[in-house]
């Protein structure tokens, strides 16, 4: 198979087999397999799972994908389900009339999906960091997604932990795949190109919205994570909003 193999567990028991051993998995835990896999799961016939999949490709430099790609399959669990479901929900609905207008709205939903799993679900085969410090990293990702537009340092992003700046770093690129202001940059470039499709703000008042204090620099880095200028990206993908 050519794709990334996501399933989500929300009712039931099933299994996955790794390195000749069934794994059985539960309500809130899944697995993801890499491209090219050989891949065998399945439901417990005594109580059969109710899963949520997908199949899809990305370039996005994760950690649970690299996880997947070096281990043949990334195992976790996630306590909330219920925003996971919602976005898998309308993939399904698009999907099942899908057209290319909606292509972009599909691809935020993916972006959004890998997100949360990035955030929030926790491995169940990396020891290695313990589980508090993985949630407390994952705690200052998340405070930093939502007030992205303000002012941050590594120094300030650190004091959420509590960590020294040194270790907050390490420890941050190790559980989210990225440094902190590589991720800080993701995050805002998502609410700017929100505003693109959904609203008609002057370019530069979308920068200082999502925390530039200078709309040329919001330009330069937006060309260089999306490939195109602001201008053109709300030309090409505002009149399907």
């Amino acid at each position: 198979m050519g794709y990334y193999n996501l399933h989500l567990v929300f009712e039931g028991q099933g299994y996955v087999e790794l390195d000749g051993e069934r794994i059985p998995l539960t309500e809130g835990e899944g697995f993801l397999y890499p491209k090219g896999a050989e891949q065998q799961y399945g439901a417990n016939p005594a109580q059969p799972w109710d899963v949520r999949w997908i199949h899809f490709s990305t370039a996005m430099p994760l950690p649970m994908l690299s996880s997947a790609d070096e281990s043949g399959v990334w195992l976790f669990s996630i306590t909330d389900r219920r925003r996971l479901a919602s976005l898998m929900d309308e993939m399904y609905t698009i999907s099942s009339h899908f057209e290319t207008r909606y292509e972009p709205r599909l691809s935020a939903l993916l972006y959004e999906l890998l997100a949360e799993l990035a955030h929030n679900a926790v491995s169940l085969q990396d020891d290695a960091i313990p589980r508090h410090k993985q949630e407390l990293i994952r705690e200052a990702a998340d405070l930093i997604r939502n007030r992205c537009s303000e002012s941050w340092t590594l120094e300030s992003m650190a004091a959420l932990s509590g960590y020294s700046m040194y270790y907050f770093l390490r420890l941050f690129q190790t559980i989210m795949g990225r440094t902190p202001n590589r991720y800080l940059t993701e995050c805002r470039m998502a609410v700017a190109k929100g505003l693109l499709v959904a609203t008609r703000l002057p370019i530069n008042q979308v920068a200082e919205r999502v925390g530039f204090t200078q709309s040329s620099y919001f330009i330069r880095v937006f060309h260089s994570q999306e490939g195109m200028p602001p201008k053109a990206y709300r030309e090409l993908y505002g009149s399907l909003a």
